[in-house]
């Protein structure tokens, strides 16, 4: 039979290796969400660049029609 020092001495071993293993949980934890917080910001830096590629474009565009339409009106 164990005795009661030798139970409490299983206990607390046992519980120094959960503590050890919620504290890799934790790093683990924190370096997925920093890679996760890395990944976000290279996506929106993608989705602005695109956007921004997409204002010129249009904008390219108006001045074409406004220009058309211009040189339309002053043929009539």
């Amino acid at each position: 039979m164990t005795t009661m020092e030798e139970r409490v001495s299983r206990l607390e071993g046992a519980y120094e290796q959960v503590d050890r293993r919620l504290g890799e949980l934790t790093e683990a934890v924190n370096a997925l969400r920093s890679d996760m917080d890395a990944k976000f910001d290279a996506l929106r830096r993608d989705v602005n660049n695109k956007f921004n590629t997409l204002i010129v474009v249009m904008a390219t565009a108006a001045v074409g029609v406004a220009g058309a339409l211009i040189a339309m009106a002053f043929r009539l």
